[in-house]
């Protein structure tokens, strides 16, 4: 098997050497973390076994990010200090052991709202977004779908649409079903992926589109979301109630973990939440969330229009005449209705319920 430059340097790191690597997953204080970037997609799928690393964060890092709870989330770039003392991953693979020396900077930040304390970060540095929605059990809901859409927005994420099980819609109602959902959402520059996870129907496709990203599935319980990583790289088990053990310890892991892709890239699997929010430096403007009201906004009568009530709206006659759907212009009033109705949050965080 050949190996990257990348990959040797992390295979020959003495002790006490300084590299860098990403977080994939973590529990009671412990991070895994591939040493070897997205060069190490390798590791997953039975390869090079000494890409991973068990570290410890450092202490001056727990002291650190106030604003979230905390210092090191999955997804975070981070510089790590190689150990001479080994441990054992989830899949009972022996790495070795270090310590988190340095976050990197976020690019983004994907969290979980918690009122009166700090946000959780769920996954960081995403550059796409991947809301994953059934077509049946639970049926389609749009709106949830344009809550999730929000938060990929306000990020400045990529969006990829999945259309779960449609094994389980007639086929002779299936394609104009799709076709609805397509003609609402790919023109507004999201891409539109119908699969069965179940059938392994449409996976080839959502390969192409996640790989070379770090990409998080983010969705309601129910979905299948588990099930969809499994179909795009078979032969890849989440994990589940497993633990890693480091020194005399054994941590059991969090619910969200980064899978390094065959193809290139990471995926995270998310659970189910109800609440989402965005970290963000500034407060989120939801119009420009919406790219059909984006576009139209400027075209209004009044700078200050909430596309509301206010006369010569033309967000509102765009509505009228069909160029913006209604479903969509009633997710904008709830949404913008629901965040209005919670100044008690934080500025840095943007919340609503999801489900």
């Amino acid at each position: 098997m050949l190996i990257s430059e990348e990959q040797q340097k992390v295979l020959n790191a003495d002790a006490g050497e300084l590299i860098e690597g990403t977080v994939l997953r973590a529990g009671g204080g412990v991070y895994e973390v591939d040493a070897a970037g997205n060069a190490g997609a390798s590791n997953a799928i039975g390869g090079w076994q000494h890409e991973v690393f068990l570290c410890t964060p450092r202490g001056l890092l727990k002291r650190g990010r106030k604003s979230v709870s905390q210092p090191v989330a999955v997804g975070d770039r981070v510089r790590l200090r190689v150990s001479e003392t080994w441990g054992a991953t989830l899949r009972s693979q022996r790495v070795r052991e270090g310590s988190i020396e340095e976050v990197l900077p976020r690019s983004s930040a994907l969290a979980r709202s918690r009122h009166n304390k700090t946000a959780q970060v769920t996954v960081a540095n995403l550059d796409q977004c991947v809301v994953v929605m059934s077509l049946r059990d639970p049926d389609l809901n749009l709106h949830r779908l344009d809550r999730f859409v929000v938060l990929a927005e306000a990020a400045e994420l990529a969006v990829t649409i999945v259309l779960n099980k449609m094994d389980l819609v007639a086929k002779r109602a299936r394609k104009a079903e799709i076709d609805e959902v397509c003609a609402l959402y790919e023109p507004l520059g999201y891409n539109v992926c119908a699969v069965s996870a179940q059938r392994d129907e449409g996976i080839p496709g959502l390969r192409s589109a996640l790989a070379g990203h770090i990409s998080a599935l983010v969705g309601s319980s129910g979905v299948g979301k588990s099930s969809l990583v499994n179909a795009i790289q078979p032969g890849l088990q989440l994990y589940v109630g497993d633990v890693m053990e480091m020194g005399k310890g054994r941590h059991t892991t969090t619910d969200v973990s980064l899978h390094p892709l065959a193809g290139g890239g990471y995926i995270a699997d998310t659970p189910g939440v109800k609440t989402v929010s965005l970290l963000a430096p500034h407060e989120l403007d939801v119009a420009q969330c919406f790219p059909e009201i984006r576009h139209k906004a400027p075209e209004c009568k009044f700078n200050n229009c909430t596309h509301r009530t206010e006369p010569g709206c033309a967000v509102h006659q765009a509505a009228e005449t069909g160029e913006i759907a209604h479903s969509r212009l009633e997710s904008y009033d709830k949404i913008l209705a629901e965040i209005e109705a919670r100044p008690q949050w934080k500025k840095y965080e943007t919340p609503f319920s999801i489900l």
